[in-house]
């Protein structure tokens, strides 16, 4: 099962429209077709349903990748497509926690300069250059 969760005090880029960001933690060690196609569904779903509650904002995602130890160029393609998803409301898909075999397939096709990745959530918190809007912290479950 797959966690979606609420970040507690956190902070992003100025710009996003919204004053929450969330994880998705990937519980698959293979993030191929399959697991990118389960991904891109529940970010299509996440979007869509904060569209509908919040009146056109839709709160970051972060997606920790601590659990992936692999990621073929399919995998890529659905984070690229949810990334891409994310953006165009106005919002982002930001990654952490990548294995180092991962963050080698992030270097070689240079997605790493596509995404904004952060070793830790607690990395990601820190940052001094995030220190724009302030978040709450609460989870959510989502079904594999």
């Amino acid at each position: 099962m797959d966690t979606i969760t609420r970040v507690n005090q956190l902070s992003l880029h100025q710009g996003l429209n919204s004053n929450s960001a969330f994880t998705i933690r990937i519980a698959n060690s293979k993030f191929d077709k399959f697991a990118g196609s389960e991904l891109l569904t529940k970010v299509e779903s996440w979007v869509s349903a904060n569209l509908m509650m919040n009146k056109q904002e839709v709160p970051a995602l972060i997606v920790d990748m601590a659990d992936v130890e692999f990621i073929d160029s399919q995998g890529l393609q659905k984070l690229l497509a949810a990334l891409r998803l994310m953006q165009s409301k106005n919002s982002n898909l930001l990654l952490c926690s990548q294995q180092p075999s991962v963050q080698i397939v992030f270097e070689i096709t240079r997605f790493d300069q596509l995404f904004a990745i952060f070793p830790s959530i607690d990395t990601f918190v820190s940052q001094s250059e995030f220190h724009h809007n302030s978040y709450q912290h609460s989870e959510y479950l989502v079904a594999a």
